[in-house]
């Protein structure tokens, strides 16, 4: 009866992560035996080590983001009916919060659970992938000049809205449902329970 609560609680991503890791610890023992997977292991544990840190905070934030700001207001300002102005503000508030996949997944979960659209969410994504001041200032401008990196980041300026405009025509294709603003509702309320 246990296996069946746990099985229930597997959902399709769990399964092809611990399918692929049972496959690559099969390849490690076959390629260099317990040498080999012992070191795979250790470089994991130092992996875990360099990153628990920023995922407990980041965990932390987007929990504290769906208690903090309100439903209602982040369902105005960012929810499927918001149209283009919720695109854009998505869009651009990746250039403030930028902080690597440790900050903003959790933060995009989190305003996702709280009602915000399917495409202001991927636009906030794909805004703090392309346009993070932070990635801009700290690396590329120091390894490659000023040119490049500017030269990309007008580019790229006008990416995101386009990439949240067409998100929603997309989740709809590949989900087979429309956005709606209960959907999210529902995502939230399971959160909570």
């Amino acid at each position: 009866m246990q296996i069946r609560k746990i099985v229930k609680k597997l959902d399709v991503t769990l399964v092809v992560l611990i399918a692929l890791v049972v496959l690559a610890v099969t390849a490690a023992l076959w390629q260099g035996g317990w040498q080999l997977t012992f070191s795979g292991f250790m470089r994991a544990g130092e992996l875990i080590n360099m990153v628990w840190l920023r995922l407990l905070l980041g965990f932390t934030l987007g929990g504290l983001i769906q208690v903090l700001i309100p439903r209602d207001l982040i369902a105005k300002w960012l929810g499927p009916s918001s149209g283009l102005k919720g695109i854009l503000i998505g869009s651009y508030t990746g250039i403030i919060v930028s902080g690597g996949p440790f900050i903003m997944l959790p933060i995009a979960a989190s305003i996702y659970r709280a009602g915000a659209g399917v495409g202001p969410t991927i636009a906030l994504l794909t805004g703090a992938g392309l346009l993070g001041i932070q990635g801009l200032i700290v690396w590329q401008i120091p390894f490659l000049g000023v040119g490049i990196p500017l030269a990309r980041y007008i580019v790229c300026f006008f990416i995101p809205p386009l990439v949240g405009l067409a998100s929603r025509a997309v989740f709809q294709l590949v989900t087979g449902s429309p956005e709606v603003a209960s959907e999210s509702d529902d995502n939230a309320d399971k959160i909570e329970e």
